[in-house]
């Protein structure tokens, strides 16, 4: 038997990558979101806008690459028939490598102003429950806010975790290295209700000298959400 305190397995703040007013939300406040879920989005325009100038910044440069691999071209035949001087091919041809190389940033930037837009579309970290929105619409939002928009808080599965005596730890230890599932039970403050039924999880790797203990870690799949983050148990 342990004293526990039931910890998400996982929390995650759910924060805009790029910076701009808030359109909408599509989440309500306590409702369960799976991963990848749209939850809000960022006014797009302006990202609309660098994505269409880094595209026309791509294409316009392209066109001068295709028209320098001609020219090149054209340069390499009349130096077959020595009608050039090599000097002016070997210029030609490093203004093709610079243009090459021009083209090939341009389509970076292109991927990262698409990339920009795609994150106007807020989405889930994780799948879990919503807490309360710490936002409204039509506020300006960011990636450094500290608070972010909301936070969404892993409840299935769910882990609670306890202190094992130091003493025990031998015999615990030998049934983890057998291969043994532990049963974990779960009872609520009072010990007269099962909340949930799980298995041991982990065990930490030191004993806290000031306690005498080690910490344990069980998991349980909280189908009916009997268990509740910083729940006592």
């Amino acid at each position: 038997d342990a004293l526990g305190t039931v910890t998400a397995a996982a929390t995650a703040t759910v924060r805009p990558q790029v910076s701009g007013i808030l359109q909408k939300i599509h989440f309500s406040e306590g409702q369960l979101v799976k991963q990848g879920q749209v939850m809000a989005t960022i006014d797009p325009r302006s990202f609309e806008m660098a994505l269409l100038q880094a595209t026309g910044q791509r294409q316009r440069n392209e066109a001068q690459l295709e028209s320098a691999r001609v020219t090149l071209e054209r340069f390499r035949t009349l130096l077959s028939q020595d009608s050039i001087a090599r000097q002016e091919v070997d210029t030609q041809a490093a203004l093709v490598k610079q243009l090459e190389g021009t083209v090939m940033t341009d389509r970076a930037a292109e991927g990262v102003a698409r990339l920009n837009l795609s994150y106007t579309q807020v989405k889930a970290p994780i799948t879990g429950r919503v807490g309360l929105r710490v936002v409204d619409m039509g506020n300006l939002v960011g990636s450094s806010d500290a608070n972010g928009i909301a936070v969404i808080t892993q409840l299935s599965p769910i882990d609670v975790e306890f202190a094992v005596p130091q003493d025990q730890v031998p015999a615990l230890q030998e049934q983890i290295t057998g291969g043994s599932k532990l049963p974990a039970i779960a009872l609520d403050r009072t010990r007269s209700q099962e909340l949930a039924t799980g298995k041991f999880q982990a065990l930490d790797n030191q004993v806290d000298t000031q306690t005498g203990t080690v910490r344990a870690k069980a998991r349980f799949e909280n189908a009916k959400q009997a268990l509740f983050p910083s729940q006592f148990v």
